[in-house]
């Protein structure tokens, strides 16, 4: 009974890391995508990007 009570914790914990892994994916997509939206409205209301490395 120990054994089996073993296997179902590793398997709960295996779950939990692999939705964890999943959801991360899923935000880092989500955020891509809300940065790349934010660039590109920006860019059509007139605003550019700059460098701010300068070389005197």
């Amino acid at each position: 009974m120990q054994k089996f009570k073993k296997i179902k914790l590793m398997l709960v914990i295996f779950i939990i890391v692999m939705v964890m892994n999943m959801l991360t994916g899923c935000a880092l997509l989500v955020v891509g995508g809300l940065a790349g939206t934010t660039g590109y409205l920006a860019a059509k209301q007139g605003y550019g990007v700059q460098s701010p490395v300068t070389k005197k």
